[in-house]
């Protein structure tokens, strides 16, 4: 690693610190709704990411003293969640429980019901969300090299699932080939369930899974884990590797979870509902819950989430560009 790398990743991690350690003291304004407060979640009811709704619902409502409300509205690549929040009145009372589709979405889709930049505010980052490479054990394949050795010579290409085109599954594949310079077909299913059942019922035998969704079926040995997409392993897979200890060592691709407001929401409530929420997520209870199930809860500010949407937003562009997925 080069002097200047390291102080940049020295800068950026003193800088998040600094930020978080700085909330509370610099904190002017409070957020007092007026009634329910709703946050809009992208996904079906039951799944991880609408626990993390409804596990961070009930601590607002502890800090706000109205009830907290989750609405699932899942669909179109969480265009309609998004767009719902885009079009809601700026007050702080609806806001979006955000994934990694805020960042994919403006490059794979041609035109949105809403603008990122303008009809969406940062509130907070929440949690980086790694995934899991897995296959399944009938491929005998126990490591990531064996994988990629296997996909060089394999004619046709070996095929992949994911939950659909322009999902983090997706990308997660997209972007190993790009690094590994192979060649693999992708199979997108209608979510995670039909995609996961795919797998497990070994019509596909590639699957780039969320953490909680392989857990069961890698205890059950029925899927068999390569490598976690983040730059660092994850607790509750400690003896799997990140992909770049597997052998590629550029390798960083893990999804997020984050909270946005309205595009015009003022700049001092997002600051308050900030603050608050980084009471509630915390709590050691709460993170413990969610490190459980593979999310590291570590918050952020607002700006500091706006200038990691910016980022991450380029970055699925170049990923885009680069595998040639055409837009829809």
């Amino acid at each position: 690693m080069t002097t200047l790398r390291r102080w940049l990743i020295t800068s950026i991690s003193c800088a998040l610190l600094f930020g978080l350690e700085t909330i509370a003291p610099t904190q002017a304004a409070e957020f007092k709704p007026n009634g329910p407060v709703t946050i809009v979640a992208p996904f079906a009811a039951g799944g991880t990411v609408d626990q993390v709704a409804r596990e961070l619902g009930r601590g607002l409502e502890t800090v706000w003293g109205v009830p907290v409300l989750i609405e699932n509205k899942p669909g179109a690549g969480n265009i309609l969640a998004a767009s719902a929040i885009a079009q809601s009145k700026p007050n702080g009372q609806r806001l979006l429980l955000a994934s990694t589709s805020i960042s994919v979405n403006p490059s794979v889709y041609k035109s949105l019901p809403y603008d990122t930049d303008k009809d969406l505010s940062a509130v907070s980052y929440l949690a980086a969300s790694p995934n899991v490479l897995v296959v399944r054990p009938k491929m005998n394949i126990k490591t990531l090299r064996e994988l990629l050795d296997r996909a060089k010579t394999s004619n046709p290409p070996l095929q992949y699932a994911s939950v659909g085109k322009g999902s983090a599954h997706h990308f997660c594949m997209e972007l190993l080939q790009i690094e590994a310079n192979v060649k693999l077909t992708h199979i997108p299913y209608k979510g995670v369930s039909p995609a996961l059942a795919a797998v497990l019922g070994d019509e596909i035998g590639i699957y780039c899974s969320d953490i909680l969704g392989a857990m069961e079926p890698i205890k059950r040995g029925q899927l068999i884990p390569l490598a976690v997409t983040s730059n660092t392993r994850v607790s509750v897979l400690p003896d799997v590797p990140t992909m770049a200890e597997a052998g590629l060592p550029n390798y960083n691709n893990s999804g997020y979870l984050g909270i946005m407001a309205p595009g015009e929401t003022p700049r001092n409530i997002r600051e308050a509902i900030n603050h608050d929420i980084q009471v509630v997520i915390k709590e050691s209870a709460f993170q413990k819950r969610f490190a459980d199930l593979g999310y590291d809860m570590v918050g952020g500010t607002a700006d500091e989430f706006a200038s990691f949407i910016k980022r991450d937003i380029a970055r699925y562009r170049e990923i885009v560009k680069t595998a040639n997925i055409d837009e829809e």
